[in-house]
């Protein structure tokens, strides 16, 4: 347990946290160092940790800086006499769970009392994070993308499933083309609109992103005849909006009920006039990764149930199906050949 003691802070000798989680924009330093100009009796003590002859700021670096803005050279604190800097560390994520956090630095605030073997009192969330992989590449996206949101909007908050959703991709590469993704949905939005999008909304943005690259989604378009009286008249928005923010083109079934081929990149919606010679309809996206989509009759065939993937397999020559039918392990499901002969 520690102890509070009220005194005056000197400015000049504070020093921030070793890792800050803390966002503030610039904005809001704007109008509290407005503040501190006219009523500085206003803004509550901030809180400060004195190790050795050290003084680390736990709770109020916005206010801290507000103060200096305004040419005071000192501030009214409440002060903590800790023995470790990890006992600075972990009291200032504790004292700072509520406000704009920014997960990436929160996750290694936790990694960094894991070292010295403290567990901090804070959301599980933040601890099931710091066990995940951040590439570096990634994490300066971020780090450079909030700099400048705080620079440009009055508040800037990056809630924690944005950076659990990145992190939940194996490779840098998919953690960055989710991040570019995401930001380019951001970067959209008014100065005065800072929103990430919901958790739900998040899924279909990175839906195509989570697809294994040795299999592509399969999506059945033609809707049981009971259903089809039904079906609503063709609404491209609906459609468009499925698909936004992916960063491939996509095929998708809308409620429309008809065949539409998605541009991610300008966001619009063409119609597809579905082959009915070689039953099948191939497209190549953005990456070279080929999407198809199976009539059908095909799918009758396989007893492919809705949302479940097929395996699509590039064959030239009878000695690579050879190979291909001998790396096969089980002999229980299967199989469509589509030949151009």
């Amino acid at each position: 347990m520690f102890k509070y003691e009220e005194a005056i802070a000197d400015i000049s000798k504070l020093k921030p946290c070793p890792v800050k989680v803390t966002l503030h924009t610039e904005k809001m330093l704007k109008d509290l160092t407005g503040i501190v100009k006219t009523n500085p009796e206003q803004i509550e003590p901030i809180v400060v940790a004195i190790l050795g002859s050290e003084q680390y700021i736990l709770n109020g670096d916005l206010r801290v800086k507000a103060f200096e803005n305004a040419g005071k050279d000192s501030i009214k604190s409440w002060c903590i006499n800790v023995k470790t800097i990890s006992d600075v560390v972990r009291l200032h994520i504790e004292l700072n769970t509520h406000g704009s956090i920014n997960p990436i630095k929160m996750a290694e605030a936790v990694r960094y009392l894991e070292k010295h073997n403290v567990i901090p009192l804070i959301d599980k969330r933040y601890l099931e994070l710091a066990k995940k992989t951040l590439y570096p590449k990634v994490r300066q996206e971020w780090e450079d993308f909030i700099i400048t949101a705080c620079q440009k909007h009055p508040n800037v908050d990056l809630p924690i499933h944005i950076i659990e959703k990145i992190a939940d991709f194996s490779t840098e590469k998919e953690q960055l083309t989710a991040t570019t993704v995401i930001l380019d949905t951001v970067r959209t939005l008014k100065p005065n609109r800072f929103v990430f999008p919901a958790p739900p909304a998040l899924e279909v943005i990175l839906s195509s992103l989570t697809q294994r690259q040795s299999e592509k989604e399969i999506i059945v378009f033609e809707p049981p005849e009971s259903e089809k009286k039904d079906w609503k008249k063709p609404n491209m928005k609906e459609a468009e909006n499925l698909i936004r923010g992916s960063s491939h083109n996509s095929l998708v079934r809308c409620k429309c009920g008809r065949d539409l081929l998605l541009d991610t990149k300008t966001h619009r919606v063409s119609n597809v006039n579905f082959d009915q010679e070689n039953q099948c309809i191939k497209l190549v996206d953005g990456d070279g990764q080929a999407a198809y989509v199976v009539p059908p009759t095909v799918i009758e065939f396989l007893k492919v149930e809705d949302g479940q993937s097929l395996r699509i397999v590039t064959i030239n020559g009878s000695r690579e199906l050879e190979k291909f039918a001998k790396s096969l392990k089980s002999s229980s499901f299967r199989m469509v050949v589509v030949t151009c002969n």
